[in-house]
Protein backbone atom coordinates (compact mmCIF):
# COMPACT_ATOMS: atom_id res chain seq x y z
CA UNK A 1 0.00 0.00 0.00
CA UNK A 2 1.40 3.15 -1.00
CA UNK A 3 -0.02 6.85 -0.70
CA UNK A 4 -0.12 9.39 -3.21
CA UNK A 5 1.20 13.21 -1.68
CA UNK A 6 -0.21 14.74 -5.05
CA UNK A 7 -4.24 13.89 -4.12
CA UNK A 8 -5.64 16.04 -1.70
CA UNK A 9 -6.61 13.26 0.86
CA UNK A 10 -3.76 11.43 0.28
CA UNK A 11 -5.98 8.48 -0.21
CA UNK A 12 -4.08 5.37 -0.01
CA UNK A 13 -3.38 3.41 -3.23
CA UNK A 14 -2.21 -0.47 -4.23
CA UNK A 15 1.03 -1.11 -5.31
CA UNK A 16 2.25 -2.80 -8.43
CA UNK A 17 2.54 -6.48 -6.88
CA UNK A 18 -0.97 -5.67 -5.22
CA UNK A 19 -2.41 -5.09 -8.36
CA UNK A 20 -1.03 -8.31 -10.09
CA UNK A 21 -2.79 -9.90 -7.31
CA UNK A 22 -5.98 -8.38 -7.90
CA UNK A 23 -5.58 -8.82 -11.86
CA UNK A 24 -5.71 -12.94 -10.67
CA UNK A 25 -8.36 -12.67 -8.28
CA UNK A 26 -11.01 -11.40 -10.86
CA UNK A 27 -9.72 -13.32 -13.95
CA UNK A 28 -8.88 -10.57 -15.35
CA UNK A 29 -8.02 -11.48 -19.36
CA UNK A 30 -4.14 -11.34 -20.22
CA UNK A 31 -5.21 -9.04 -22.98
CA UNK A 32 -6.34 -6.39 -20.46
CA UNK A 33 -3.35 -7.27 -17.63
CA UNK A 34 -1.26 -3.80 -18.35
CA UNK A 35 1.72 -3.05 -16.56
CA UNK A 36 0.60 -1.02 -13.53
CA UNK A 37 1.91 2.44 -13.59
CA UNK A 38 3.27 4.80 -16.57
CA UNK A 39 1.67 1.70 -18.99
CA UNK A 40 -1.37 1.64 -17.50
CA UNK A 41 -1.67 5.18 -17.38
CA UNK A 42 -0.77 5.20 -20.84
CA UNK A 43 -3.45 3.11 -21.93
CA UNK A 44 -6.23 4.92 -20.13
CA UNK A 45 -5.37 8.36 -21.34
CA UNK A 46 -4.37 7.51 -24.70
CA UNK A 47 -5.51 3.87 -25.81
CA UNK A 48 -8.21 2.01 -24.80
CA UNK A 49 -9.04 2.84 -21.13
CA UNK A 50 -12.98 2.27 -21.86
CA UNK A 51 -12.61 -0.93 -22.48
CA UNK A 52 -9.91 -1.57 -19.66
CA UNK A 53 -12.09 -0.01 -17.04
CA UNK A 54 -15.00 -2.09 -18.36
CA UNK A 55 -13.21 -5.34 -18.66
CA UNK A 56 -12.13 -4.38 -14.59
CA UNK A 57 -16.01 -4.06 -13.73
CA UNK A 58 -17.50 -6.97 -15.32
CA UNK A 59 -14.66 -9.65 -14.12
CA UNK A 60 -14.86 -7.70 -10.26
CA UNK A 61 -18.45 -8.78 -10.84
CA UNK A 62 -17.88 -12.14 -12.22
CA UNK A 63 -14.86 -13.08 -9.18
CA UNK A 64 -16.03 -10.96 -6.01
CA UNK A 65 -19.35 -11.55 -4.56
CA UNK A 66 -21.44 -9.11 -3.40
CA UNK A 67 -21.93 -10.33 0.30
CA UNK A 68 -22.85 -8.57 3.88
CA UNK A 69 -21.70 -11.78 6.07
CA UNK A 70 -19.09 -10.31 7.97
CA UNK A 71 -22.11 -8.51 9.70
CA UNK A 72 -23.44 -12.56 10.48
CA UNK A 73 -20.61 -14.60 9.85
CA UNK A 74 -18.22 -12.71 12.77
CA UNK A 75 -17.94 -12.16 16.39
CA UNK A 76 -17.21 -8.29 16.14
CA UNK A 77 -20.37 -7.81 13.59
CA UNK A 78 -18.57 -4.90 11.80
CA UNK A 79 -17.27 -3.56 8.45
CA UNK A 80 -14.53 -1.73 7.39
CA UNK A 81 -14.18 0.23 3.96
CA UNK A 82 -10.27 0.87 4.87
CA UNK A 83 -8.44 -0.42 1.16
CA UNK A 84 -5.88 -1.80 3.69
CA UNK A 85 -8.49 -3.98 5.06
CA UNK A 86 -10.99 -4.36 2.04
CA UNK A 87 -7.17 -6.18 -0.15
CA UNK A 88 -6.52 -8.38 3.15
CA UNK A 89 -10.49 -9.35 3.10
CA UNK A 90 -11.16 -9.41 -0.81
CA UNK A 91 -7.71 -10.86 -1.99
CA UNK A 92 -5.39 -12.03 0.66
CA UNK A 93 -7.72 -13.97 2.24
CA UNK A 94 -7.97 -16.52 -0.67
CA UNK A 95 -11.31 -17.40 0.75
CA UNK A 96 -13.30 -16.11 -1.98
CA UNK A 97 -15.02 -13.20 -0.18
CA UNK A 98 -16.33 -9.75 -1.41
CA UNK A 99 -18.22 -7.43 0.95
CA UNK A 100 -21.63 -4.81 0.35
CA UNK A 101 -21.88 -1.92 -1.49
CA UNK A 102 -19.72 0.49 0.44
CA UNK A 103 -17.03 -2.45 0.48
CA UNK A 104 -17.03 -3.43 -3.03
CA UNK A 105 -16.78 0.05 -4.60
CA UNK A 106 -14.04 1.73 -2.27
CA UNK A 107 -12.26 -1.47 -3.39
CA UNK A 108 -12.83 -0.65 -7.03
CA UNK A 109 -12.27 2.89 -6.43
CA UNK A 110 -8.87 2.26 -4.95
CA UNK A 111 -7.80 -0.39 -7.62
CA UNK A 112 -8.62 2.54 -10.78
CA UNK A 113 -7.04 5.62 -8.68
CA UNK A 114 -3.90 2.98 -8.59
CA UNK A 115 -3.80 2.24 -12.48
CA UNK A 116 -4.09 5.98 -12.99
CA UNK A 117 -8.03 6.22 -13.90
CA UNK A 118 -9.77 9.61 -12.63
CA UNK A 119 -11.78 8.93 -10.46
CA UNK A 120 -14.46 10.82 -8.46
CA UNK A 121 -16.47 8.79 -5.29
CA UNK A 122 -20.14 10.13 -4.74
CA UNK A 123 -22.77 9.63 -2.55
CA UNK A 124 -26.41 7.91 -3.99
CA UNK A 125 -29.44 7.35 -2.56
CA UNK A 126 -31.20 3.79 -3.01
CA UNK A 127 -34.72 3.24 -3.60
CA UNK A 128 -36.56 1.69 -0.55
CA UNK A 129 -38.44 -0.23 -3.23
CA UNK A 130 -35.85 -2.27 -4.90
CA UNK A 131 -34.55 -5.44 -3.32
CA UNK A 132 -31.13 -7.69 -2.94
CA UNK A 133 -33.20 -10.29 -5.40
CA UNK A 134 -33.27 -8.10 -8.58
CA UNK A 135 -36.50 -7.87 -8.01
CA UNK A 136 -38.12 -4.22 -9.55
CA UNK A 137 -41.38 -2.39 -8.25
CA UNK A 138 -42.18 0.67 -10.30
CA UNK A 139 -42.96 3.06 -7.30
CA UNK A 140 -39.84 4.92 -5.26
CA UNK A 141 -38.64 6.49 -1.99
CA UNK A 142 -35.44 7.84 -1.56
CA UNK A 143 -33.81 8.13 1.84
CA UNK A 144 -30.91 9.37 2.87
CA UNK A 145 -27.09 8.35 1.71
CA UNK A 146 -26.85 4.67 1.96
CA UNK A 147 -24.73 3.65 -1.30
CA UNK A 148 -21.67 5.06 -3.26
CA UNK A 149 -20.59 4.78 -6.74
CA UNK A 150 -17.35 6.18 -8.70
CA UNK A 151 -17.22 8.49 -11.61
CA UNK A 152 -14.74 7.68 -13.77
CA UNK A 153 -13.49 10.46 -16.66
CA UNK A 154 -11.68 9.23 -19.44
CA UNK A 155 -10.58 11.46 -22.21
CA UNK A 156 -13.30 13.98 -21.08
CA UNK A 157 -16.13 11.81 -20.44
CA UNK A 158 -17.43 10.84 -17.52
CA UNK A 159 -18.85 7.33 -16.70
CA UNK A 160 -20.33 5.64 -13.64
CA UNK A 161 -18.84 2.70 -12.68
CA UNK A 162 -20.70 0.60 -9.45
CA UNK A 163 -19.43 -3.20 -8.71
CA UNK A 164 -21.45 -3.14 -5.23
CA UNK A 165 -25.28 -2.91 -5.98
CA UNK A 166 -25.83 -6.82 -5.86
CA UNK A 167 -28.28 -8.54 -8.28
CA UNK A 168 -30.10 -6.40 -11.08
CA UNK A 169 -26.81 -3.73 -10.22
CA UNK A 170 -25.33 -1.93 -13.64
CA UNK A 171 -22.80 -4.42 -15.76
CA UNK A 172 -20.82 -1.68 -17.41
CA UNK A 173 -20.24 1.89 -17.31
CA UNK A 174 -23.03 3.83 -17.84
CA UNK A 175 -22.02 7.08 -19.66
CA UNK A 176 -22.91 10.34 -17.61
CA UNK A 177 -25.90 11.36 -19.98
CA UNK A 178 -29.62 11.18 -20.77
CA UNK A 179 -31.42 9.49 -23.06
CA UNK A 180 -29.05 6.71 -23.78
CA UNK A 181 -30.75 3.23 -23.33
CA UNK A 182 -27.95 0.51 -23.04
CA UNK A 183 -28.62 -3.07 -22.35
CA UNK A 184 -27.64 -4.58 -18.86
CA UNK A 185 -28.65 -8.29 -18.70
CA UNK A 186 -29.84 -9.77 -22.34
CA UNK A 187 -32.10 -11.13 -23.57
CA UNK A 188 -33.83 -7.58 -22.72
CA UNK A 189 -32.94 -6.30 -19.29
CA UNK A 190 -32.16 -2.37 -20.45
CA UNK A 191 -30.57 0.87 -18.05
CA UNK A 192 -31.07 4.53 -18.21
CA UNK A 193 -29.51 7.05 -16.43
CA UNK A 194 -32.04 10.03 -16.52
CA UNK A 195 -31.13 13.63 -14.66
CA UNK A 196 -34.16 14.97 -12.34
CA UNK A 197 -35.48 15.68 -9.59
CA UNK A 198 -37.13 13.51 -6.80
CA UNK A 199 -40.20 13.76 -4.79
CA UNK A 200 -37.78 14.13 -1.68
CA UNK A 201 -36.32 17.37 -2.69
CA UNK A 202 -38.05 20.45 -1.01
CA UNK A 203 -36.40 21.80 -4.52
CA UNK A 204 -37.68 21.14 -7.53
CA UNK A 205 -34.57 22.81 -9.09
CA UNK A 206 -32.34 20.14 -7.59
CA UNK A 207 -31.60 17.69 -10.18
CA UNK A 208 -29.72 14.14 -9.29
CA UNK A 209 -28.61 11.26 -11.76
CA UNK A 210 -31.30 8.37 -11.46
CA UNK A 211 -30.45 5.05 -12.53
CA UNK A 212 -33.29 3.09 -14.08
CA UNK A 213 -33.93 -0.33 -15.04
CA UNK A 214 -36.69 -1.88 -17.00
CA UNK A 215 -37.03 -5.82 -17.33
CA UNK A 216 -38.37 -6.33 -21.08
CA UNK A 217 -39.18 -4.00 -24.12
CA UNK A 218 -42.25 -1.88 -22.94
CA UNK A 219 -42.76 -2.39 -19.40
CA UNK A 220 -41.74 0.61 -16.78
CA UNK A 221 -39.10 2.05 -15.77
CA UNK A 222 -37.80 1.49 -12.13
CA UNK A 223 -35.46 3.61 -10.36
CA UNK A 224 -32.28 2.12 -8.58
CA UNK A 225 -31.11 4.86 -7.00
CA UNK A 226 -29.63 8.14 -7.42
CA UNK A 227 -26.39 10.16 -7.12
CA UNK A 228 -24.79 13.18 -7.43
CA UNK A 229 -22.15 14.30 -10.26
CA UNK A 230 -20.74 17.60 -8.40
CA UNK A 231 -19.83 16.74 -4.59
CA UNK A 232 -16.78 14.75 -4.04
CA UNK A 233 -17.42 12.33 -0.83
CA UNK A 234 -14.02 12.24 1.30
CA UNK A 235 -13.11 9.61 2.67
CA UNK A 236 -14.71 10.20 5.82
CA UNK A 237 -17.87 10.87 4.48
CA UNK A 238 -17.75 7.56 3.40
CA UNK A 239 -16.88 6.01 6.92
CA UNK A 240 -20.08 7.89 7.68
CA UNK A 241 -22.46 6.54 5.52
CA UNK A 242 -20.89 2.52 5.83
CA UNK A 243 -21.27 3.18 9.88
CA UNK A 244 -25.08 3.98 9.10
CA UNK A 245 -25.83 0.88 6.37
CA UNK A 246 -23.75 -1.81 9.15
CA UNK A 247 -25.08 -0.56 11.93
CA UNK A 248 -28.57 0.70 12.08
CA UNK A 249 -31.29 -0.92 12.94
CA UNK A 250 -33.41 -0.06 9.45
CA UNK A 251 -30.80 -1.39 7.42
CA UNK A 252 -31.81 -4.48 5.37
CA UNK A 253 -27.62 -5.33 5.38
CA UNK A 254 -27.78 -6.12 9.41
CA UNK A 255 -30.45 -8.37 9.11
CA UNK A 256 -31.09 -10.57 6.03
CA UNK A 257 -28.45 -12.25 4.73
CA UNK A 258 -27.29 -11.95 1.22
CA UNK A 259 -24.42 -12.97 -1.35
CA UNK A 260 -24.71 -12.39 -5.13
CA UNK A 261 -22.32 -13.23 -8.23
CA UNK A 262 -22.83 -12.37 -11.77
CA UNK A 263 -22.65 -15.06 -14.04
CA UNK A 264 -20.99 -14.82 -17.52
CA UNK A 265 -21.48 -16.53 -20.69
CA UNK A 266 -19.54 -19.23 -22.29
CA UNK A 267 -17.11 -16.63 -24.48
CA UNK A 268 -16.58 -15.29 -20.74
CA UNK A 269 -17.14 -12.14 -21.88
CA UNK A 270 -20.69 -10.42 -21.30
CA UNK A 271 -22.90 -10.74 -18.53
CA UNK A 272 -26.08 -12.80 -18.30
CA UNK A 273 -27.43 -13.33 -14.79
CA UNK A 274 -26.05 -13.82 -11.33
CA UNK A 275 -26.46 -16.37 -8.55
CA UNK A 276 -27.98 -14.96 -5.11
CA UNK A 277 -27.97 -16.78 -1.86
CA UNK A 278 -30.78 -14.89 -0.26
CA UNK A 279 -32.16 -16.04 3.58
CA UNK A 280 -32.91 -19.28 3.42
CA UNK A 281 -32.50 -20.02 -0.61
CA UNK A 282 -30.49 -19.66 -3.31
CA UNK A 283 -31.78 -19.04 -6.76
CA UNK A 284 -29.89 -18.35 -10.50
CA UNK A 285 -31.41 -15.74 -12.84
CA UNK A 286 -29.79 -16.19 -16.47
CA UNK A 287 -31.26 -14.77 -19.58
CA UNK A 288 -34.69 -13.33 -17.58
CA UNK A 289 -35.27 -16.87 -16.37
CA UNK A 290 -35.24 -17.55 -12.61
CA UNK A 291 -34.49 -20.79 -11.62
CA UNK A 292 -34.49 -21.95 -7.82
CA UNK A 293 -30.76 -23.86 -6.84
CA UNK A 294 -31.52 -24.44 -2.98
CA UNK A 295 -33.87 -24.35 -0.08
CA UNK A 296 -32.02 -24.00 3.04
CA UNK A 297 -32.95 -25.77 6.01
CA UNK A 298 -30.13 -25.66 8.67
CA UNK A 299 -26.87 -23.14 8.96
CA UNK A 300 -24.58 -25.78 7.71
CA UNK A 301 -26.97 -26.34 4.28
CA UNK A 302 -25.97 -22.51 4.01
CA UNK A 303 -22.77 -22.63 4.69
CA UNK A 304 -22.16 -25.34 1.71
CA UNK A 305 -24.50 -23.22 -0.29
CA UNK A 306 -22.51 -20.12 0.09
CA UNK A 307 -19.10 -22.74 -0.97
CA UNK A 308 -20.86 -24.34 -3.58
CA UNK A 309 -22.61 -21.80 -5.43
CA UNK A 310 -20.47 -18.38 -4.83
CA UNK A 311 -17.39 -20.34 -4.17
CA UNK A 312 -17.13 -18.55 -0.66
CA UNK A 313 -15.33 -20.26 2.07
CA UNK A 314 -16.24 -19.00 5.99
CA UNK A 315 -13.96 -20.71 8.84
CA UNK A 316 -15.41 -22.38 12.01
CA UNK A 317 -14.54 -18.99 13.91
CA UNK A 318 -16.92 -17.09 11.36
CA UNK A 319 -19.42 -20.01 11.19
CA UNK A 320 -19.55 -19.58 15.10
CA UNK A 321 -20.35 -15.62 14.95
CA UNK A 322 -24.15 -16.48 13.86
CA UNK A 323 -25.15 -18.28 16.31
CA UNK A 324 -27.88 -16.82 18.55
CA UNK A 325 -28.32 -13.84 16.05
CA UNK A 326 -32.07 -13.78 14.21
CA UNK A 327 -30.52 -14.13 11.03
CA UNK A 328 -29.40 -17.81 12.34
CA UNK A 329 -31.10 -20.45 10.12
CA UNK A 330 -32.98 -22.87 13.28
Amino acid sequence: MSRNPTRPNDRPLYSPAQLHQVYDRIGLPSKFRYEPGEFSKEVIRHRDGFNFLGALQTYTLASVPFENLELHYSHHHQLSIHPDALFNKIIASGRGRGGGGMEMNVFLGTVLRSLGFQVMSVGARINSQTTHTGDLQSESSFGGWSHMVNLVTIRGEIYMVDVGFGSGGPTHPLPLKEGGVSMNVPPEENVRLRHDSIPENESVHTKLWLLERRHEEGAPWASLYCFEDDVCFLPQDLEVINFFTSTHRTSKLTYEVIASKSLLDETGVRVIGDVVCYERSVHQRTHGVKQVLAILKSEQERVDALSRYLDITLCDSQIEGIRGMSTEIR
